[in-house]
């Protein structure tokens, strides 16, 4: 069973903030669950988005013409 991660608890493994895990939910890069007020994130998710590269995507060269 995975362990259950609060926002900041994952902002700290992923080297983000807060702000930015929130941004990730609610973009739906990131799966996570609401319990009450608060969201909860699987430690095994936080493994997806961590493989991820960071940063934009290039642009296409032949879209920028």
């Amino acid at each position: 069973m995975s362990k259950l991660l609060s926002v900041q608890e994952a902002a700290v493994e992923l080297g983000v903030t807060g702000r930015r895990v929130n941004q990730l939910i609610r973009a739906g890069r990131l799966a996570a669950e609401k319990v009450g007020s608060q969201y909860v994130i699987k430690e095994s998710d936080i493994e997806k988005v961590r493989e991820r590269p960071a940063g934009r995507p290039p642009k296409d060269k032949e879209e920028s013409k």
